[in-house]
């Protein structure tokens, strides 16, 4: 099978085009009944809604080449294990031949599609941050970290299908081999290596290291909003790595609560925050004070992925980028943890950003 890397705008021309009616069709449905979901920064897939026999569901096209078949089998066998075991989570549906996963070739290029139940009701940030009536945004919090929680727990017991059918352990990512805009910012780069030499020399062991989502935020569940009940998705990133890092997702996911409060009152929300979603999660899992300690260094490392992809528009004309470029690379540079959120370099008029 021919590998052809594709920009984002040549795969959507080529599926829209060629595959799209046909991925349609073996899952049930029409190119006429589906609706496209937007796109957002650093999306890899192609994502369409439509209904069938009488509930929502998401029909999605990966065509990059780090998602090969296999690894694609592996993700929805994750998903299906965690269902299994309790976890609310858009599950896999199999198309009118029977498959989870149809493989689509356009020319020399193969598209992925595969299709998913969608949760109850929306996420949050499309309900504008607002939580169902008559519940604190506590319930919330401690909800989020419970079903992480009860991900970590099932996934010390989980086992791949085969050999050749798994997810891949974190290092096998492109992002981890080296900083791309090296001769642009060396120190940036320097700092990259030292982390990922400070990543592999962490220990592993069934409690602390697993397969994860690695993307858990609230961007990626939706909230039923008449019970609470969350369900997760885009398991698309899930790979093997350290709990922790799920954790430091989901710190990142609490900062747009408090990112227009003064220092005192951002400290003092974050600590709250974590405690309700550590109250969840040790109600399914724990994790020892040793590993919870390591929580900035995986901030750190978040912080390093966002600055590695936004450095692709080093260029850019527009201020506001380079003002996030410019507050990104200062606290990498400065080894500011805790994405800078409690230094003197953050402004709540100016959040994550700094003046030319």
């Amino acid at each position: 099978m021919g590998i052809k890397h594709l920009r984002r705008d040549e795969a959507v021309e080529i599926c829209e085009r060629l595959v799209l009616g046909r991925a349609a069709r073996l899952f049930g449905s029409s190119r006429e009944q589906l609706g496209r979901f937007n796109d957002y920064e650093g999306c890899a897939n192609l994502a369409y809604h439509y209904h069938r026999e009488g509930e929502g569901r998401v029909l999605r096209i990966s065509y990059r080449p780090d998602r090969p078949p296999e690894a694609v089998q592996a993700e929805l066998h994750f998903v299906e294990y965690l269902a299994q075991g309790g976890v609310r989570v858009s599950r896999p549906v199999r198309s009118v031949r029977g498959n989870l996963v149809e493989v689509i070739s356009a020319g020399d290029v193969p598209f992925l599609a595969v299709s998913f139940v969608r949760g109850k009701g929306t996420r949050m940030p499309d309900n504008g941050y607002r939580y169902r009536q008559g519940a604190s945004i506590e319930e919330y919090f401690e909800n989020w970290g419970r079903v992480l929680g009860q991900l970590h727990r099932l996934t010390k017991t989980h086992r791949p299908p085969s050999d050749s059918v798994r997810r891949p352990q974190w290092h096998a990512f492109p992002e981890y081999t080296g900083f791309p805009f090296g001769e642009r910012l060396p120190r940036v780069a320097a700092k990259y290596d030292q982390l990922i030499a400070e990543l592999h020399a962490l220990p592993k062991n069934v409690h602390s290291y697993g397969l994860i989502h690695n993307d858990f935020n609230d961007g990626n569940f939706t909230v039923d909003y008449e019970t609470g009940d969350i369900t997760v998705f885009d398991f698309d990133d899930c790979c093997y790595f350290w709990f922790v890092y799920d954790l430091a997702c989901a710190w990142e996911g609490g900062v747009g609560w408090a990112m227009f409060r003064p220092l005192s009152e951002r400290r003092g929300f974050m600590d709250r925050y974590m405690a309700h979603m550590m109250r969840g999660y040790n109600h399914e899992n724990t994790l020892s004070d040793e590993w919870l300690a390591r929580l900035p260094l995986f901030l750190r490392l978040i912080q390093m992925q966002e600055l590695m992809h936004f450095a692709q528009y080093l260029d850019a004309p527009n201020e506001e980028t380079q003002a996030g470029l410019r507050y990104k690379i200062y606290c990498v540079e400065n080894d500011i943890p805790y994405l800078g959120f409690f230094d003197k370099v953050y402004s709540p008029d100016m959040p994550f950003a700094l003046a030319g």
